[in-house]
């Protein structure tokens, strides 16, 4: 008898499903991306790499986790003994994406909080007294101020900054309470959530295009976007990036999907899962952009100096973002949605990197409670998540973005498609697929599987290698020799269990 937990039902699998797929690179990644890579002009080879690599990798996963019915340790176990260790690569990615990934919650949370009063406290410089205020906030702008002094409180550098944000600690903490209560039952308590934490950001993004289009020079920035500049369609970094995009959008090579399919119905048709999940996402990501374009065009950020301006991740979220919103009427009430909003697709995807672990745990045989596995889980990793809640915090969250996951699941989703395509076996897997969707898949899909996600994967793999070696190692952040061997951890860690775990 089957006695694996499963979804309640097929909406509730494809709500955590697209939560997952859906996170804040939607929101602050996918814009920038359009900015610098020639606007509309992006949106070409981001199609055409979903086409080459999204749904097929996407439609793989689920279907082998769908089989199986294991963790992505479980499954690749099956698949091949010696194969164990892209499973484990997965779980070690999962882990440290995890850890700075809610200290962004963090921030969230702490602007979300600060949301509630009458007078939003990055709308003014603070003061000194009735007549002066701080002068570094007068030099810059009362949202860098409240950014970097309020909030981050942010060192010199990362050498100089190890004492605790205490600001910081706190939202922390109470970003994986919010955790643990939302995963402590499994799907059963994760997979509940997922309804309002999907289906709210849509509401919220519709609210802020809607107010967005009625924006002076809002039209503007939507033009800029749609109006493509075809010539950066000649670099190779652009069909880089795009690819890249669309990678880690879908969060493929995490192990996330494999965990989530794995508590399907053995009959699930995953061929339309893969299909809408990744339509989803893509038309979620250029919705977001039309959205962010006309809002950031109206406060001039993008333009008249769009082409010049660098905005991205966390610095489109909090400094230009809340720069936009304090100059909307009711600012306090827009504030309030788009910081909530923030939190429940960081939440989303917070569920779905750590399911991986999770998932992996249960399926190993140790016997444990999922409620005290989640609790040891998350207290272990607020714990070691105290690295980014220091003054140099954001330094060290800015290495861990940078370094810990862009080799490493390349890597793993090459062995992924190389190990179903030639060691378990084309002809077997469409059989599998034949017998849970009922048809055999057609030739976009098996020559997708067996040639075309390969070699493109290997052609981002020594695109990303070759842009790893182009740049130095260290930055005004840190200095040698501690700031190297950091980079390296985070480069080699994940990816070293495949070959030490064959040995």
């Amino acid at each position: 008898k089957d006695t694996r937990p499963a979804w309640d039902n097929k909406l509730q699998y494809l709500m955590a499903a697209l939560g997952f797929a859906v996170g804040l690179g939607n929101i602050w990644r996918f814009p920038y991306l359009c900015k610098k890579n020639g606007g509309g002009a992006f949106l070409i080879p981001y199609v055409i790499m979903l086409f080459v690599e999204g749904y097929p990798l996407y439609y793989l996963e689920l279907a082998v986790g769908q089989k199986i019915r294991k963790g992505t340790i479980g499954v690749w176990t099956h698949i091949h003994p010696m194969l164990g260790g892209v499973g484990i690569a997965s779980n070690v990615i999962s882990l440290l994406i995890g850890l700075y990934y809610n200290m962004i919650l963090g921030w969230a949370l702490f602007y979300f909080f600060n949301s509630f009063q009458a007078n939003l406290p990055w709308a003014t410089c603070p003061r000194i007294n009735a007549t002066h205020a701080i002068p570094e906030c007068e030099l810059s702008s009362p949202t860098n101020y409240f950014w970097y002094r309020d909030t981050l409180d942010i060192s010199h550098t990362i050498e100089d900054g190890g004492e605790q944000n205490w600001r910081m600690v706190v939202v922390l903490f109470v970003a994986w309470v919010i955790v643990f209560l939302g995963m402590n039952k499994g799907i059963k308590s994760s997979g509940k959530v997922m309804y309002f934490a999907t289906l709210f950001p849509y509401i919220v993004l519709i609210a802020f295009f809607i107010r967005g289009m009625t924006l002076d020079g809002a039209i503007d920035g939507v033009k800029y976007m749609f109006s493509p500049d075809v010539s950066r369609l000649k670099d190779a970094d652009v069909w880089r990036e795009a690819a890249t995009q669309i990678f880690f959008s879908l969060g493929l090579g995490y192990g996330s999907i494999i965990a989530y399919s794995s508590y399907n119905q053995p009959k699930n048709n995953c061929r339309k899962d893969a299909i809408f999940v990744a339509s989803a996402n893509c038309l979620t990501s250029i919705f977001a952009c039309v959205t962010v374009f006309s809002i950031l065009a109206y406060i001039n950020i993008f333009l008249p100096k769009i082409k010049e301006s660098n905005v991205e991740g966390p610095g489109l979220a909090f400094i230009a973002f809340t720069e936009a919103i304090i100059k909307f009427p009711a600012a306090p009430f827009w504030s309030i949605l788009f910081f909530f909003m923030l939190l429940n697709i960081g939440m989303s995807s917070e569920f779905g990197i750590l399911q991986t672990v999770v998932t992996s745990v249960l399926d190993s045989g140790v016997k444990i409670s999922k409620t005290l596995l989640t609790a040891i889980m998350c207290s272990g990793m607020f714990v070691v998540g105290l690295l980014f809640s220091q003054r140099s915090g954001s330094y060290f969250l800015d290495i861990f973005d940078s370094y810990s996951a862009t080799l490493a699941l390349v890597t793993i989703a090459l062995f992924e498609v190389l190990a179903v395509s030639y060691i378990y076996k084309i002809s077997r897997f469409e059989k599998d697929l034949k017998e849970m969707v009922g048809v055999t898949p057609g030739y976009y899909w098996t020559i997708s599987w067996r040639f075309t996600c390969p070699l493109a994967l290997v052609i981002i793999l020594g695109a990303s290698l070759a842009g790893l070696f182009r740049k130095p190692l260290t930055t005004n952040y840190f200095s040698p020799p501690w700031g190297v061997v950091l980079i390296i951890f985070l480069v080699l860690a994940s990816v070293a269990c495949i070959p030490v775990y064959a040995i």
